[in-house]
């Protein structure tokens, strides 16, 4: 039994052990993939708004470029001051430069680059329009130049080139959205599976302490066997000298004037070496299992019965201070005794018992100490 329970709590604690290791090593698999995916959705949601961003940028300089390059050809064929060229020029650089920026930027989508192509030309449409419009005014032919701008050829341009702006400029915001969703969507997922990790490491918790529980359970019914072992005879399931002493001392911490008398019974029992000569140790050690049961059969609750020999056998018995009470005691063990020999080997063996009688304190005026003693002796013949 006890190798058994040690097996068992062996193995609770390995368990345990792996237990807790598994604990720990899905928490950090959570962890990591809680860093993991949180690093994957803000790079990715960073990048995608940057390149947003930057296309809606760039497009938005496009339009400020054309504003200012139309503003300055306007006020240019109005007022014939010179000082209007110098926004138009600036805006035709901005405008070269922008639509440039806006094919590096869109280069990675098939779509972005066949808008950003078609807005170049509308683009160098426009920029061509306002050239001959300002080459026209600048030669002298005023006139000529307004009236081309009343054609409204430059408008067409001009249209064209919004509406190119904001088909890309549609399909980024779209773009930026899609990610935006895309993102808040993995963030749900994530939290999502993080959530049921976090629930399956707290059932495994919950069990780690049922197992932790069940352990400690065991070792204590360990630590109790332990213990029962240490003050019980194997053989006979008596008490065994130990715990006789332990009741003794227990006994003696409580006498007190008016402490009711302790009788302590040792018995020796007669005729057992002819069974063990004759029928061997293992017919030896079932009349003592057999002596056992009937002699603890024969006792009061309050009475401790242990071996602490071979043969020998002692009952402490508190609170016996009646002789009569004390004789009838003695005299029922020696019955017993009779009875078990004769049952068991039918009168072969002379199977008896001597009783030593100590008192505490002493019940006869007689006796100079407090301790009494007095002898019993009885066997079959």
């Amino acid at each position: 039994m006890l190798v058994r329970l040690f097996r068992s709590a062996r193995a609770d604690r390995n368990r345990f052990i792996a237990l807790y290791l598994s604990m720990g090593f899905g928490l950090l698999v959570t962890a990591t993939l809680f860093v993991y995916e949180a690093r994957i959705i803000i790079v990715a949601d960073g990048l995608g708004d940057e390149e947003a961003f930057a296309v809606l940028g760039t497009a938005n300089r496009v339009l400020n470029g054309l504003e200012n390059a139309e503003t300055g050809q306007r006020g240019y064929l109005l007022t014939g001051d010179e000082s209007y060229l110098q926004p138009y020029q600036q805006g035709v650089r901005d405008l070269d430069d922008t639509v440039l920026r806006l094919h590096q930027v869109v280069v990675g989508d098939q779509k972005s680059v066949e808008l950003v192509r078609r807005l170049q030309i509308a683009k160098t449409d426009k920029v061509t329009e306002l050239v001959r419009t300002i080459e026209l005014a600048r030669s002298g032919n005023r006139n000529a130049a307004i009236a081309l701008v009343q054609t409204n050829e430059g408008k067409r341009y001009m249209e064209g080139l919004h509406s190119e702006l904001d088909l890309l400029l549609d399909d980024w915001r779209q773009k930026w959205k899609v990610a935006v969703q895309e993102a808040h969507q993995r963030l749900f997922f994530g939290t999502a599976a993080l959530a049921v990790i976090a629930v399956l490491v707290c059932c495994l918790m919950m069990y780690t302490v049922f197992v932790q529980r069940r352990a400690f359970a065991r070792m204590h019914a360990y630590s109790a066997t332990l213990d029962q072992q240490a003050t019980q005879d194997a053989l006979t399931g008596l008490p065994n000298r130990r715990r006789l002493l332990t009741a003794l001392d227990a006994l003696g911490a409580l006498a007190e004037p008016g402490f009711r008398r302790t009788v302590l019974l040792y018995l020796d029992v007669d005729g057992f070496k002819s069974v063990n000569d004759a029928l061997g140790h293992s017919a030896g050690d079932a009349l003592l299992r057999r002596l056992a049961e009937s002699l603890r059969a024969a006792t009061r609750q309050n009475d401790v019965l242990g071996r602490v020999g071979g043969d020998e056998l002692v009952l402490l018995a508190p609170d016996c201070s009646d002789d009569g009470k004390l004789r009838e005691l003695a005299g029922r063990l020696v019955s017993c005794v009779r009875a078990v020999g004769k049952n068991e080997f039918g009168g072969r063996f002379p199977i008896g018992v001597s009783i030593g009688i100590a008192t505490y304190p002493a019940s006869c005026h007689r006796c100079r100490s407090k301790i009494c003693v007095k002898t019993w002796r009885a066997a079959n013949a």
